[in-house]
């Protein structure tokens, strides 16, 4: 049998671990589902391309691996987009390949007409692409097979190597289907050196006060970083998409820095130790957290932290096993043993959620957390919407472990949740999808997904009649409440249509509504009404004064 470009292209994902893949055959992609690869991917049907990204991304962030969306050329293609730019952003490994128009029926650069042409459908893609250390984009169009397989083998590496991000590949359809005989071997990867070492060593040594800073970059080194939180004494504050890096330390704050426990913290402390975060804007109020005297960096990137602030000492790595092992053997880190304990961070995570948790802003949201961390296994994955429960969950959720949570506040994608737990739970692992009536209207038709794959989804689905954020959005500003008012259907009908089990739940019930829906074979949704304010993870309180 002749092995086609589609064929070699599944080949080298299966190569590469990749059990599934997420799309919606078109005319000119269909030698995807044409192949018969034995070891192919398995393609998950789903109904809107950009929830095939968005499930790619899901399974991304659940695994640490790399995902995969298959579309097809033009609208297809460019349909993608908003949730290419939440997975690039958000640093995950993802890989969007779409058919192009037949390269035989065009004229480079000018336009003729041809069914979904475009001149140059790569360029969609640039301005959102990882960009790799030559400063090129990761986002290419093939002219022929073997550029097809070359490009393929060149954005695996570029969209995997820390700090990862997502990548394009266009390819012809004539070319997708043409015979391929070339070379399918992989490159080997290069690793960074890791550098100034004793330096750092040196700066930890001469630190009393030491505080770490984790990001997303980091959850492949989990306990590594909680071994050496214990050994500094060193508490741990972590980003959003770092939630639970560290998590078996005793010093792992469960708090956002956007509260006044953590903030002062931080800025009472020595030296920060920078891990895997870009230190963006969301997860610092704008660059306005207070730092300590001595900063130090560790990422694949250090540069872009350098943007935002002040850094003594930027060490240019990728986080690893091997890095901390080199750091644990450093003679300078060695010779000073254990540091003192300067902080009691249970204390501080007890008493602030105790606070938290008696105002009227938090008391009702506190209710929704805890009845989350009662109710869903350690084991399970949780994915959450840009909505006011998911700011709650994102920020003040005890999570338990790397990864076991997904947040997309990275470009901050409404609509996020529920075409990203079917990435989540396409293994069979339970999936709650934390969401609004505003972000699930974005891909109601991806119910039908979850029932035709008998995903182990449960929804809960807070309803607070249309966009609450934007709502006190308007009220902080003074400004007409206008456009935040969404007209819904009747949930329970909609959940019969697809043969979905319902119930409408409170806060009081939550706990074992939760506990009971995880068990179900199959999707199922939990329906909230109850009203919630926002926290503080969110830009209009920032600037409130902090209690004392």
């Amino acid at each position: 049998m002749t092995q086609t470009v589609a064929d070699a292209i599944l080949h080298i994902l299966a190569s590469h671990g990749i059990r599934y893949a997420f799309g919606i055959p078109g005319v000119h992609n269909l030698a995807f589902w044409k192949s018969d690869q034995p070891d192919a991917p398995q393609i998950i049907n789903v109904r809107h391309e950009q929830s095939a990204v968005y499930a790619a991304d899901g399974i991304a962030r659940a695994t640490g691996g790399i995902g995969v969306a298959l579309t097809t050329t033009g609208p297809g293609a460019a349909n993608t987009l908003g949730a290419f730019g939440e997975a690039s952003i958000s640093g995950s490994s993802l890989l969007v390949i779409s058919s192009e128009a037949p390269i035989a029926k065009r004229h480079k650069g000018i336009y003729r007409g041809y069914l979904h042409e475009m001149t140059d459908q790569a360029s969609l893609f640039t301005p959102l692409a990882k960009v790799s250390d030559s400063g090129v984009p990761l986002a290419k169009s093939a002219s022929s097979a073997i550029e097809a397989i070359d490009f393929l083998k060149e954005l695996i590496v570029g969209i995997t190597q820390a700090p990862s991000g997502a990548g394009y590949l266009g390819i012809p359809a004539d070319i997708l289907s043409a015979p391929f005989e070339g070379n399918l071997e992989m490159p080997t990867a290069v690793s960074r050196e890791h550098q100034r070492l004793q330096g750092l060593a040196e700066l930890i040594r001469n630190s009393k006060r030491i505080i770490f800073w984790v990001g997303g970059g980091a959850t492949k080194v989990d306990p590594e970083i909680a071994r050496l939180s214990e050994l500094l004494k060193a508490p741990i504050i972590t980003t959003f998409a770092g939630r639970g890096t560290g998590s078996s330390s005793p010093y792992y704050l469960e708090i956002p820095v956007h509260e006044v426990e953590a903030s002062e913290l931080l800025g009472e402390a020595d030296l920060v130790i920078i891990m895997g975060s870009q230190f963006d804007g969301m997860n610092t109020k704008n660059w306005t957290v207070k730092l300590p005297p001595k900063v130090a960096v560790i990422d694949a990137a250090p540069g872009l932290i350098e943007r935002n602030t002040r850094v003594d000492l930027a060490l240019k790595a990728d986080l690893n096993g091997t890095f901390f092992d080199n750091l644990f053997a450093e003679p300078h880190l060695k010779e000073i043993g254990e540091k003192e304990e300067w902080v009691d961070v249970s204390s501080i995570n007890e008493g602030a959620r105790a606070r938290i948790s008696v105002t009227s802003e938090g008391s009702s949201a506190m209710a929704l957390v805890n009845a989350i961390e009662q109710s869903w296994p350690t084991e399970g994955r949780i994915v959450l919407d840009m909505c006011i429960a998911g700011y709650w969950s994102g920020g003040y959720l005890r999570s338990k472990r790397a990864r076991r949570i997904a947040y997309p506040v990275g470009w901050g994608t409404l609509g996020f949740a529920l075409p990203a737990s079917i990435g989540s739970a396409i293994d069979g692992t339970p999936t709650l999808v934390v969401v609004g009536d505003g972000g699930i209207a974005f891909a109601l038709a991806e119910l039908a997904t979850l029932v035709q794959q008998s995903l182990p989804v449960t929804i809960l689905l807070h309803d607070d009649g249309g966009y609450g954020m934007l709502r006190y959005d308007q009220k902080v500003m003074s400004a007409p409440e206008r456009g935040v008012d969404l007209l819904n259907p009747k949930w329970e009908l909609l959940a019969q249509s697809y043969g979905i089990s319902f119930k409408e739940t409170n806060l009081d019930s939550l706990t074992t509504d939760l506990a009971t829906a995880r068990e179900l074979k199959g999707p199922n949704l939990l329906l909230l009404r109850e009203p919630l304010l926002p926290p503080r993870t969110t830009s209009p309180r920032w600037k409130e004064s902090q209690p004392n």
